[in-house]
């Protein structure tokens, strides 16, 4: 008995198709259900959803973006991507971390501002 895994998780966003866009075009996640103007789940290559974009309960939006919470990704190849990210534009919240550690960690922010961890 116990956790497993996440099965998702949902984030309240303002502008939906903003950000519906970007966690698709910029970090290259798939649309999974779809409902325009209100839910999405966000996918994986093979179909695993790991987030959700909604717009039903706007009163849980902070004041703070990303306060108490950043999901982590897991990326195929990380310098690519952080290519990329850069030349999109991408805000980065902090230098590449952990490589002395066994690792390779960034944080980027989504257009409204909540912290998305990419890593190796």
């Amino acid at each position: 008995m116990g956790v497993r895994n996440v099965a998702m998780v949902t984030v309240q966003v303002r502008d939906f198709d903003v950000m519906v866009a970007w966690y698709r075009d910029v970090l290259g996640l798939g649309i999974g259900w779809f409902e325009a103007g209100e839910f999405c789940t966000l996918t994986l290559p093979g179909g695993e959803t790991v987030l959700a974009l909604a717009t039903d309960h706007p009163d849980r939006i902070s004041d703070h973006p990303g306060r108490g919470w950043t999901p982590n990704l897991t990326v195929q190849d990380f310098d690519e991507m952080l290519v990329s990210l850069r030349d999109q534009g991408v805000q980065f919240d902090a230098e590449e971390e952990g490589a002395d550690e066994g690792y390779r960690l960034v944080r980027v922010r989504d257009p409204e501002g909540n912290p998305i961890g990419l890593t190796t």
